[in-house]
């Protein structure tokens, strides 16, 4: 489990039970940029995913790398680096805490990411995608039902009596004579 402070400028990420934080520098917002758009494309499949590495290790900086690696267990490193690769774009903090809030690993993933491409405005409703971000939307967005729609009366048994919705009509009355 992990928690997060601000320290300055910098994300602070402490580990239970490792004595020291992780200070996270912030990058630049072009390289930023860059680190995003190349995890969004791995995640889409687009790119290896062998090069999730070398993303991660620029979120963190090659000292904080090093040091996750000597003595960080992989689950471990994984609640370190996926917080601050969130952390180095547009999100911030908040996609840090949609991490921590969903959970950590996959599940805390799953709902940064989704932060992630709400914030960037992917539409899921576009039918050529320009761009790796538009496509990973369309994976991610739920497939629309293809049948038609359904309502209450249609969902009723056959043999159900159905009760008549018009208003009954009131014969005048007879005038005597």
């Amino acid at each position: 489990m992990i928690t997060t402070t601000i320290q300055g400028r910098s994300l602070a990420i402490h580990v239970d039970g490792i004595e020291e934080s992780f200070i996270i520098a912030p990058l630049g917002g072009r390289q930023g940029q860059a680190l995003t758009e190349t995890f969004l494309n791995i995640v889409a499949g687009n790119l290896s995913p062998a090069g999730m590495d070398d993303v991660l290790a620029e979120a963190v900086g090659p000292v904080v790398y090093e040091r996750i690696r000597e003595e960080l267990s992989l689950h471990e490193a994984e609640s370190v680096l996926l917080p601050a690769f969130y952390w180095q774009t547009v999100l911030g903090l908040d996609g840090v805490n949609a991490y921590i809030s969903g959970g950590e690993g996959l599940a805390g993933s799953k709902k940064a990411l989704e932060l992630l491409i709400l914030t960037l405005g992917i539409s899921p409703t576009q039918t050529a995608p320009s761009t790796a971000l538009e496509s990973l939307i369309q994976k991610l967005a739920p497939t629309p039902p293809t049948g038609r729609s359904t309502t209450t009366v249609d969902r009723l048994p056959a043999d159900k009596p159905r009760a008549n919705r018009s208003p009954k009509k009131t014969r005048p009355a007879a005038s005597p004579q």
